[in-house]
C-alpha cells in the first residue's frame, strides 16, 4: 500500500476559547473543556518528525493563547520539526502584547487573527470581546519591534454574513493597509449543516482530507466542521499519526472525494467548505475538479459576494 502524508497537521492544545462568536460551534461543544496532555501532545510531533509535513497548526476549537502551555508547545515544535511551517490562529482578544513579544522569539511562518467584523457594536455583539483590546493588541503586534516580527506574515480575517456590507470591506482593507497585514474575507462555512450559511455544498473535493486534525484528548475528526469528532479516523494514542491518515476508514473518505463522490460521502454532502482538494489525482480529474472549483468561486462569489 503506498503511504500517504498529510500535508497539514492540526493539533488542538485546547478548546476552551475567550470569544462567544455566535456563528462557531465553539459555542455549544459537548465534549469536555482541557488542555491537551503534554505528554499526548508531544508523542504527536514526534509522529510528525517521522514525515516530511509541510504545515502543522496548534489550533481547531478554541483560542491557542488561552493554553497556559502554548509558549512551551511552540519551542517543542521548532526544535523537532525545523523544516516545518508553523501557522497559528487566533482572534486576538487573548494575544496581549506581552504574550506578542514573546512570539517573536519562536518560528511562525503565518499569524492568521480572525476579526470577523471591525463594527465594534457589532463585533461585541457577536464575538463577546471588547473591540478596542482586540484592536489595541492588533495594532502592537503588527507594529515595529527591536525583537522582530511576530510572524513571516500576518494575515487577517474578514468573515462575511448578511450583515457585511461593501463599506465594511473596503474599510477593512484600508486599516489592514495602514496595519501592514495581509487582508482577507472569507464566507461563513455552515459547519456540515449546524450554522447558517447560503453558500451551497461544492461537488470537488474537499482541501480537507489532505490533512490530519486532532482533538485535545487524542481523538482525530474528520475536518474543523466536525466540531465534537463524530466522523473522526481513529485515535493517535493508540496510532501513529501517520496509521491514522492512512487506515482504511480514512483512505475510503479520501477516495470518494477524489473520484466525484463528494455528495454521497456523509457529512461531507452536507457541508459548504469550498477550498479544494487537487492534489494525488489523474490529470483529467484534476482538470475536471479545478474547473467545477472556478466555476463554484465564479457562481457563488464566496471571496467577494455582492453586497449592500
Amino acid at each position: 500500500m503506498t503511504i500517504e502524508y498529510p500535508r497539514l497537521v492540526s493539533v488542538e492544545t485546547t478548546n476552551r476559547c475567550n470569544a462567544k462568536c455566535s456563528f462557531c460551534p465553539n459555542n455549544a461543544l459537548k465534549r469536555e473543556r482541557k488542555v491537551m496532555d503534554e505528554d499526548l501532545f508531544k508523542k504527536i510531533v514526534d509522529d510528525c518528525a517521522g514525515f516530511p509535513l509541510r504545515f502543522i497548526e496548534p489550533f481547531l476549537q478554541g483560542e491557542p493563547f488561552v493554553d497556559p502551555r502554548i509558549f512551551d508547545r511552540l519551542d517543542y515544535i521548532n526544535t523537532k520539526l525545523p523544516n516545518t511551517a508553523l501557522q497559528l490562529y487566533s482572534n486576538g482578544a487573548a494575544l496581549s502584547p506581552k504574550k506578542s513579544d514573546e512570539l517573536r522569539s519562536f518560528k511562525v511562518s503565518k499569524l492568521f487573527i480572525s476579526l470577523n467584523t471591525i463594527d465594534r457594536l457589532r463585533y461585541e455583539r457577536v464575538v463577546g470581546l471588547s473591540f478596542n483590546k482586540t484592536m489595541n493588541n492588533l495594532r502592537y503586534l503588527s507594529g515595529p519591534n527591536p525583537k522582530g516580527p511576530v510572524a513571516d506574515k500576518i494575515v487577517v480575517r474578514l468573515t462575511l454574513t448578511e450583515e457585511s456590507s461593501a463599506k465594511e470591506i473596503s474599510d477593512f482593507k484600508k486599516l489592514c493597509a495602514k496595519l501592514g497585514v495581509k487582508p482577507m474575507t472569507v464566507g461563513l462555512f455552515n459547519y456540515k449543516g449546524d450554522i447558517h450559511s447560503s453558500l451551497p455544498v461544492p461537488r470537488y473535493p474537499c482541501e480537507h482530507i489532505e490533512r490530519l486534525d486532532i482533538l485535545s484528548n487524542g481523538e482525530t475528526t474528520l475536518c474543523c466542521m466536525d466540531q465534537e469528532g463524530a466522523y473522526g479516523w481513529g485515535s493517535v494514542i493508540e496510532n501513529s499519526v501517520l496509521e491514522v491518515f492512512n487506515n482504511n476508514k480514512a483512505t475510503k473518505v479520501k477516495e470518494m472525494h477524489r473520484r466525484g463522490y463528494r455528495d454521497r460521502t456523509e457529512p461531507c454532502d452536507r457541508c459548504n467548505l469550498f477550498w479544494p482538494s487537487l492534489s494525488n489525482l489523474p490529470f483529467r480529474m484534476r482538470i475536471r475538479h479545478t474547473a467545477a472549483y472556478l466555476l463554484y468561486l465564479a457562481k457563488n462569489r464566496p471571496l467577494w459576494p455582492k453586497l449592500k
